[in-house]
């Protein structure tokens, strides 16, 4: 390595891509960022245990704006904006 240069470590997924990994390693689809929800079968149990699961990943706590969100690319910007909190 070549002095000045830069070593790249290995690439850090985004939330989205997180989020869609998770998904479909939970509920056994692969979701697009754009897609509903509620349209891809969610059930009341299923959220709840995602939200635990997100909450230690993302080491966020939910309140009741995640009733809000209805896509996986608003679930990624909920995140970050609980992140942020």
């Amino acid at each position: 390595m070549s002095r000045g240069s830069v070593k790249e470590g290995p690439s850090v997924p985004s939330i989205e891509e997180s989020l869609i990994s998770q998904f479909a390693e939970k509920f056994g689809s692969r979701p697009e960022l754009t897609d509903s929800l509620v349209l891809l079968g969610i059930d009341s149990v299923g959220m709840a245990e995602w939200t635990y699961e997100i909450e230690q990943a993302y080491k966020i706590k939910v309140d009741d704006e995640l009733l809000h969100v209805e896509t996986i690319q608003e679930l990624a910007d909920y995140i970050r904006q609980r992140q942020s909190v």
